[in-house]
């Protein structure tokens, strides 16, 4: 089993990042933004720890839809290109994950170039 480290550091721009190196010396994840303050920054590797073991991969061979959860508390969707390029979104955000994924599978089998065999 491999082991990796949150390391939090301070930028040239006086930014607080993190990043999270591997035993092997790689680093395998990074802050992507500076905070303002270290808390601010230790905040965003605690909410990383909570959320990344459960977190299920987006593999985007050509496009994939990704469900959000946005700051009201309501569940989107955003269908993603393989370059990270948002090509549509829900529009209206769901109550429950369950509900945004009847409405992805409602857009799948009803966009126009949708495989009526299926």
């Amino acid at each position: 089993m491999s082991n990796a480290t949150f390391e939090l550091y301070e930028d040239n721009r006086g930014e607080y990042r993190w990043r999270l190196r591997h035993d092997n010396g790689n680093i395998i994840a990074d802050s992507g933004e500076g905070y303002a303050d270290k808390r601010g920054a230790r905040e965003a590797i605690e909410r990383v720890q909570g959320y990344a073991p459960e977190a299920h991969a987006l593999d985007v061979e050509r496009a994939a839809f990704e469900i959000y959860e946005d700051n009201a508390e309501e569940h989107r969707w955003r269908l993603r290109h393989r370059n990270g390029n948002i090509l549509a979104d829900s529009g209206e955000g769901y109550s429950s994950r369950s509900a945004c994924e009847d409405a992805i599978n409602s857009v799948k089998n009803n966009a126009p170039g949708a495989d009526e065999s299926e």
